[in-house]
């Protein structure tokens, strides 16, 4: 096995399981639609996370927070700011910062 597939190997099996994000911005409206720019949760998952948002950019995600509210969302890859995720719902959320999403 080498390094790449090693690696994609760890991105999958986590993806799989959850990948927790930590959110750093909240955009939302009451009627919605809103955005959150989140990153990783913790320093360990830093590069498993930028991987795994390099592979996902566009696509439909499904979050939930820690109290079990879900709601499916688009996240995208922030170019310009290394390791950050952009997730955009098509209706209001009641998420803050700090606030931990576990992302399937």
């Amino acid at each position: 096995m080498n390094r790449r597939e090693f690696l994609f190997s760890g991105i999958a099996r986590q993806s799989k399981i959850g990948l927790a994000v930590e959110v750093i911005e909240v955009f939302s409206s009451l009627e919605g639609p809103s955005a959150l720019l989140v990153h990783h949760a913790t320093e360990a998952t830093r590069n498993a996370f930028s991987e795994w948002l390099r592979a996902n950019d566009g696509k439909q995600v499904l979050f939930r927070g820690r109290d079990g509210f879900q709601i499916k969302g688009h996240i995208f890859r922030m170019r310009l700011c290394f390791g950050r995720g952009l997730i955009l719902t098509p209706s209001s959320v009641a998420f803050r910062l700090k606030d931990v999403l576990t992302i399937s």
